[in-house]
């Protein structure tokens, strides 16, 4: 038997497997923060290419409108339901009033064909204080704060539920079904109450805002924080017959991390819906009818509901939709990442 005085290699083996986690992590970083570099780079590059036709020469036409002739019409109507044209008496009466009506017809076309600006105008355009491309950066990046922070409530949410159902599978005198049913209650279906208020996606002024209300929403969205939690609970991995060898915390945390792994594969999926979450929640703060200037992805959607040229309306909606995608990639990437980081869990297992 080795004596306690005498150095073992294996004492420093937890501080060594904490200090590789920690490089697995920061490498991670490193990672989603260049991926985030790269989302909005390109993002500056199709408000470049959006911002590189002239649009400023092609006014929409004028369309007449149809309410004169309308009513010049019906006037004439009343008058024939009054009158016959066949008595010659009112025949060039009626005649000569039908010959006033207006001429209904398109004004010509007089606008320039559409031309490309230079590069240099199209870039100082996009880079402008209250440009779109500013709009649409703040509004995104917003969003991705809501977007991160309610895909971290999924995932701890998911290893809370699996160091918990770990925890109640190894006591075997107490009472599993009711704890488990208690943690279900509070994880799976209280999340998903909020989901069943209408006003919540209807009342034009109620606002989530953008703090842990709209983080607990996204999360909430699409089941993603009851279905990483229910699965921690009730299907947990084939791994987690394994960890019985363990004990104490080390056990809780094998469980906690193994869940985790296992609902980031879940989450996948439904990373499109989340993304649209985030920009429905960040979106609504921003228009709000009480607040003065709107400059994020809700001032870009007014500013596209108000435009009158087609051209501008296209140009708006497309940097709402390049957005939406940037945040759907960066929500992409930072799953991928904690699940790179949190591998050796199912090396462990």
């Amino acid at each position: 038997m080795i004596p306690p005085s005498i150095a073992s290699a294996t004492d420093a083996l937890e501080a060594e497997a904490f200090a590789a986690l920690g490089s697995r992590v920061a490498a991670s970083t490193l990672r989603w923060t260049s991926a985030c570099a790269l989302a909005f780079a390109a993002l500056l590059a199709l408000s470049v290419a959006l911002a590189t036709g002239d649009r400023s020469a092609l006014p929409d036409p004028a369309q007449p409108s149809a309410s004169a002739y309308l009513d010049f019409d019906l006037a004439v109507l009343r008058a024939l339901a009054r009158r016959s044209l066949s008595a010659p008496e009112n025949a060039d009466g009626l005649r000569s009033l039908w010959a006033r009506r207006p001429p209904w017809t398109l004004p010509s076309d007089d606008s320039t064909p559409a031309r490309l600006v230079p590069l240099r105008d199209a870039w100082a355009a996009s880079v402008a204080d209250k440009s779109r491309f500013r709009a649409a950066a703040r509004g995104a990046w917003d969003a991705l704060g809501i977007l991160i922070a309610g895909l971290s409530l999924a995932l701890a949410a998911a290893a809370a539920a699996g160091a918990f159902a770990e925890g109640v599978r190894t006591r075997a005198s107490a009472p599993r079904l009711a704890l488990l049913g208690s943690a279900a209650l509070g994880l799976v279906a209280i999340p998903l109450w909020p989901m069943l208020d209408p006003s919540l996606f209807y009342d034009r002024t109620r606002s989530l805002g953008s703090g842990l209300q709209a983080a607990l929403f996204v999360a909430a969205f699409a089941g993603a924080f009851s279905g990483a939690a229910a699965r921690g609970l009730f299907a947990p991995g084939p791994q987690a017959a394994s960890l019985t060898a363990l004990a104490g915390r080390p056990q809780l945390l094998a469980a906690a991390r193994l869940s985790a792994l296992l609902a980031t594969r879940w989450l996948v999926p439904l990373l499109p819906a989340l993304a649209a979450a985030a920009v429905f929640a960040c979106a609504k703060a921003d228009q709000d009818p009480s607040a003065r200037a709107a400059s994020g992805l809700g001032g870009l959607i007014r500013a596209a509901m108000r435009e009158v040229s087609v051209a501008e309306r296209l140009s708006s909606a497309a940097l709402v939709g390049g957005a939406l995608v940037v945040l759907w990639y960066l929500g992409h990437r930072f799953v991928a990442e904690v699940r790179a980081s949190l591998r050796a869990a199912e090396g462990a297992g």
